[in-house]
């Protein structure tokens, strides 16, 4: 055992955030000697469980806190650790680690930008963009250190600030892919002709990041490269089809190919989806509720891959349905499916112009035949 190289430090209890405790800050701040009980053993589990000896005292106001680990050098020890969880996505047993090292070396640029960007990952926006401000004054060249200001700022609702972050970023470190990234998101908001040499410069690094896929597809459909977009958006999905990025490169398809749809027929209606939609109530009506929720949520589950809605062959089936279908009359047939079943259900399509000439020629019908 090292007893000659202790980790120490020391933090006023009045600046421990009494939220990391079980017990109500309003009980411990009734409570003195409940709160200095609480905080020492909040420590003490913690280095207590990272093997070796912790001494944890209370007094004159503050927590201190002695580590002696049974081999290695403390900080480096402790700072391997938290990186290891924070690979595994366990910040909340990195994040009293961090703070402890960020207590210790207040200036250090890696515990900094570590501990700022968890906590931005978090949500506690203040608390990183006071960490991440001060990594900028004492690394003025650390460009990660930028970039992640820059997204504590943006995520803060500061996009100004974020983007000069980013560009400062860039001047440290030109081929910054992943600040490349986000000044492009920002700038393409005003200027996506601006925007695209940003995208350009990240996804050439960052071929299977959803992220910078679905924001070069999005600048891509912008400026009307329809084609070089939907490959973009296509691949962005297919990387991981259930994270939260591809339901977004999802909705930005289906826009792209209802813009393509609108203007095929000049942003009037399309007589072949007035028919579908006439198809598809006819068939609801005969089979009930039962049958419009099975084809409807079949084909609202298929279409999470995407359903090509501009190409007329019939290359899709259902298990519910026999035959097969092309794209557009798979979302016709949805679309009217949540008219029935769900009357405010966001399709992701706006048909309401077809399925409204749709449901008057139904009736009319239904009228003809004394139904």
């Amino acid at each position: 055992m090292n007893q000659q190289q202790p980790f120490t430090f020391s933090l006023r209890l009045q600046d421990f955030d009494l939220g990391r405790l079980p017990i109500s800050a309003e009980a411990l701040r009734a409570d003195a000697d409940l709160m200095a009980q609480a905080i020492s053993q909040y420590y003490t589990e913690i280095f207590r469980g990272l093997g070796g000896t912790a001494n944890v005292a209370v007094a004159d106001g503050a927590v201190h806190v002695s580590w002696y680990p049974q081999t290695g050098e403390p900080r480096k020890l402790l700072f391997d650790h938290a990186m290891s969880l924070l690979r595994r996505g366990n910040h909340r047993q990195a994040d009293p680690i961090l703070h402890s090292l960020h207590a210790r070396y207040p200036d250090d640029p890696h515990i900094l930008y570590n501990y700022g960007m968890l906590l931005s990952d978090q949500g506690r926006l203040e608390a990183a963009l006071s960490l991440l401000g001060h990594l900028a004054e004492v690394a003025p060249d650390h460009a990660n250190g930028w970039t992640a200001l820059g997204v504590a700022l943006s995520r803060a609702g500061n996009k100004p600030e974020a983007l000069r972050a980013f560009q400062r970023a860039l001047e440290v470190d030109p081929a910054n892919a992943y600040a490349a990234r986000n000044a492009g998101a920002i700038i393409a908001e005003s200027n996506p002709t601006e925007a695209l040499p940003f995208f350009e410069k990240a996804v050439a690094v960052l071929k299977d990041d959803q992220q910078t896929l679905l924001g070069y597809g999005t600048c891509l459909f912008s400026l009307g490269r329809k084609k070089e977009a939907d490959q973009a958006l296509n691949r962005c999905i297919e990387i991981n089809p259930l994270s939260d990025t591809a339901e977004q490169a999802r909705v930005a398809r289906t826009k792209m190919a209802h813009a393509s749809m609108r203007s095929a027929v000049g942003g009037g209606l399309r007589p072949d989806v007035v028919m579908y939609c006439l198809d598809a109530l006819k068939l609801f009506e005969e089979g009930g509720r039962t049958k419009a929720g099975a084809v409807t949520m079949e084909i609202a589950l298929l279409g999470r891959n995407g359903l090509d809605i501009n190409d007329p062959a019939q290359k899709y089936t259902l298990r519910s349905l026999p035959g097969n279908f092309s794209g557009m009359r798979l979302v016709s047939m949805m679309y009217a499916g949540f008219k029935i079943l769900a009357p405010d259900q966001d399709a992701g399509i706006d048909l309401s112009r077809e399925y409204a000439e749709a449901k008057r020629l139904f009736e009319s019908e239904k009228g003809r035949s004394g139904g």
